[in-house]
C-alpha cells in the first residue's frame, strides 16, 4: 500500500513535507551481535591453551614426527571445535536480529506518528523484512566462521615457524595472546558493520513500503564519519561527511550504496515524506 498517496488523495489542504527522525542501530544491538563471537574466541584460547600450545612446546623441543602429527591433530581438533560452537550460535543470533527488527519497526512508527500524527503503524505492510533477518543470520554466521577459520589458519602457519626458527616458549604465548587480540578486534569490527547494514536494510525496506522515494543523508556527526575534515578519515573517498543533510532517491543509490550498505558506514536515511 502506498500510504504516500493515501495520504495526498485523503487530504485537501496543501501539501506538507516532514523529515522523520533517524534510526540508527543501538549499542545494544552491536553488543548483542558481538557477545557470542567473544565467547568462542575466549573458548578457542582456552583450548589453545590447554591443548595447542602444549604440542607446539613439545614438538619445538623433540621435533620428531610424532610430535608434529599431535601437532596437527590439535589445530585440526580446534578448527573443527569452532565450526561447530558457529553452528551452535545461530539461534541466539536469531534472537538479536528479531530483537532489533522490532525496536526499529516501533521506532519507525513512533516517528511517522510523530512527523505526521497519524498511528500507521497497522496500515504499513513491509514485506521482504523475513527473508532480510534469515540474509543476516546467514551473513553473520559466514563472516564469524571465516574469522575463526583465518585464526586457526593463522596460529597453525605461526606456530609451525616457531618450531623451526626455535623460538622460545615465552615467544610462543605472544605469538599466541597477539593473534587473539587481533581476532577480537575483527569481531568487534564485524559486529559493528552487520548491526549498521541490518539497520539500513530496515530502513529502506520500511521507508519503500510506505511509498517514500527520497531520504536525508544523516551521519553520525563524529570523528569516524569518512571524509570528516577533522576526523580519522579526512581523505576517505566517497567521502559521507559531504552527503549530510542532501537529499537522495531510494532508486538512484550513491556510487557506494545507501547508508548503511558501505562496509563500517554508520550513516542512517531519514525519510522525507509528503503528506
Amino acid at each position: 500500500m502506498n500510504i504516500q498517496a493515501w495520504m495526498r488523495e485523503a487530504r485537501t489542504t496543501k501539501r506538507k513535507r516532514a523529515v522523520l527522525r533517524p534510526i540508527s542501530a543501538t549499542v545494544a544491538f552491536q553488543a548483542a551481535l558481538l557477545a557470542p563471537t567473544n565467547r568462542l574466541l575466549k573458548l578457542m584460547a582456552q583450548q589453545v591453551a590447554q591443548d595447542v600450545l602444549p604440542a607446539a612446546i613439545s614438538a619445538k623441543a623433540q621435533m620428531m614426527r610424532d610430535d608434529l602429527n599431535w601437532f596437527e591433530r590439535a589445530m585440526r581438533a580446534l578448527r573443527d571445535f569452532a565450526d561447530g560452537f558457529v553452528e551452535g550460535l545461530r539461534s541466539e543470533w536469531r534472537d538479536a536480529f528479531d530483537t532489533e527488527e522490532e525496536r526499529n519497526k516501533r521506532r519507525f512508527n513512533e516517528a511517522v506518528r510523530s512527523a505526521i500524527g497519524i498511528d500507521l503503524g497497522a496500515v504499513i505492510q513491509a514485506e521482504g523484512i523475513g527473508n532480510t533477518i534469515d540474509a543476516a543470520v546467514l551473513r553473520n554466521v559466514g563472516l564469524v566462521r571465516g574469522l575463526s577459520q583465518d585464526v586457526v589458519k593463522r596460529l597453525s602457519s605461526k606456530l609451525l615457524d616457531v618450531l623451526t626458527r626455535g623460538l622460545n616458549n615465552r615467544e610462543i604465548e605472544k605469538i599466541i595472546t597477539t593473534e587473539f587480540g587481533m581476532a577480537r578486534r575483527r569481531a568487534k569490527l564485524i559486529a559493528r558493520d552487520q548491526a549498521a547494514s541490518f539497520n539500513g536494510d530496515l530502513n529502506r525496506i520500511r521507508q519503500t513500503a510506505m511509498g517514500v522515494t527520497e531520504y536525508v543523508w544523516s551521519t553520525s556527526l563524529d570523528e569516524r564519519v569518512r571524509g570528516n575534515p577533522e576526523g580519522k578519515y579526512p581523505n576517505a573517498r566517497p567521502s559521507h561527511w559531504d552527503r549530510q543533510g542532501k537529499v537522495f532517491k531510494w532508486s538512484s543509490p550513491p556510487s557506494d550504496g545507501h547508508p548503511g550498505q558501505p562496509i563500517n558506514c554508520r550513516c542512517t536515511a531519514r525519510a522525507v515524506i509528503e503528506f
